[in-house]
């Protein structure tokens, strides 16, 4: 202590002591609620808070992970040439059980036509919808005709990988 601050310290009564220092004692406790307590405890209700939303994104992020991994397998997605897409296409044509004629475009390496003939529309929407959702294929060109027969669909479609 300086030699005035002591001076001011053995000027005062005995009772007027007690009252400074517990003055001083209820001010280092507020500062110390303010600046040390108190925001650890509004951080703590925050990240309360905020912890169970980032686990629910942390679970979407996780399925959509095994989702990508889960189509990178099945090959569509990853076919680097015309070849391979037309090979993947076949695959998944014969697993919806769809009879095709398939045919590479000379122009265009990464680019299949699919044409169909009295196919069930239901079943070739169903499939080109499929192959479009689940894998990086998308179609260039289009062309859907009625058939002879009931419900059935005369149809060609285009399919490419786009360009990376």
């Amino acid at each position: 202590m300086t030699p005035s601050l002591q001076a001011w310290w053995q000027g005062l009564a005995r009772r007027e002591r007690t009252m400074v220092a517990c003055a001083a004692a209820l001010v280092a406790v507020a500062l110390l609620y303010t600046v040390g307590i108190e925001p650890a405890w509004r951080a703590r209700a925050r990240l309360g808070r905020e912890i169970p939303q980032l686990q629910e994104q942390l679970a979407e992020l996780e399925a959509l992970r095994d989702e990508a991994r889960l189509l990178r397998q099945k090959g569509i997605g990853s076919a680097a040439s015309g070849g391979s897409l037309q090979a993947s296409l076949e695959r998944s044509l014969a697993r919806a059980g769809v009879a095709a004629k398939l045919r590479a475009d000379g122009e265009r390496s990464a680019t299949v036509t699919v044409t169909v003939t009295s196919v069930p529309a239901q079943t070739w929407f169903a499939w080109l919808e499929e192959v479009c959702r689940e894998s990086r294929v998308r179609i260039v060109r289009a062309r859907v005709t009625r058939a002879a027969a009931a419900g059935t669909v005369d149809a060609e479609a285009g399919l490419e990988l786009p360009a990376r």
